[in-house]
């Protein structure tokens, strides 16, 4: 794979300058790469940034779920647990780290206070990062990974406060610097006697007839980009005609 069909295709799928985008992404995708470089995700990073301008941004996962395993969640140095496509971003220069003990993000771009701002005592709800994505319509990519792994969801989820789920709060300890704070952070978890294993197959197929998500691939890998309203206002459609639509087998 050529470094140029990263642009190509990722301006096929409508990513623009300007663009708050948040990427699922897989390493592999990056390995394709035809460079002597071992760098390749950085190569892959660097494309991006460049479509998106001096006045876009990008997110990337960085879960470390240290609230849950009653650890102190260092906010530069605890690795995520997502694999080399979170951790490579983690590492680039200019990139910064939200401080949720479960679920923080890594950032790029002018809005790291805006996402830095957000309530850090709720994973998924009011003010949450990902309700303050949705309010400025970010745009989330699924890059050589499945699309079950769009945390995104589980924000509809709590929005719609889905029945095979409930709220529960994990203690929490954040280090930023050398300050060590307590946090209680209420989490919208699964209930583990009742079906509720994310499956959503139907919902990406829905999304494709009405031509809400758009989908191409780079290189082996399939990528897909979709609008977070768009996505929010789909998937509240859905569980409001069943309730269960997004765990059903």
């Amino acid at each position: 794979m050529e470094i140029k069909e990263i642009k190509n295709k990722l301006k096929k799928l409508g990513i623009k300058s300007g663009d708050t985008i948040m990427i699922h992404g897989d390493a592999g995708i990056a390995e394709q790469i035809n460079t002597k470089s071992k760098k390749k995700t950085n190569i892959l990073f660097n494309e991006i940034i460049k479509i998106i301008g001096v006045k876009g941004n990008i997110l990337i996962p960085s879960f470390t779920y240290s609230a849950c395993e009653k650890k102190v969640f260092n906010v530069l140095n605890t690795k995520s647990v997502l694999g080399k496509f979170s951790e490579d971003f983690r590492k680039k220069t200019k990139v910064k780290r939200t401080e949720h003990p479960i679920f923080s993000f890594l950032v790029y771009g002018k809005k790291f206070n805006y996402f830095k701002k957000s309530k850090i005592d709720t994973c998924f709800g009011k003010d949450s990062l990902f309700d303050r994505f949705k309010k400025i319509n970010g745009k989330i990519i699924c890059m050589g990974c499945s699309f079950n792994r769009v945390t995104f969801i589980h924000h509809v989820e709590e929005f719609f406060n889905v029945n095979y789920r409930y709220k529960k709060k994990f203690d929490s300890k954040i280090k930023i610097k050398n300050k060590i704070i307590s946090r209680k952070i209420e989490y919208f978890v699964r209930k583990l006697n009742q079906r509720s294993s994310l499956n959503l197959q139907y919902f990406y197929k829905k999304l494709l007839r009405k031509k809400s998500i758009k989908e191409t691939n780079l290189g082996r890998y399939n990528i897909n980009v979709v609008s977070a309203k768009v996505l929010f206002n789909d998937c509240l459609e859905a569980l409001n005609k069943k309730k269960n639509y997004l765990v059903q087998k």
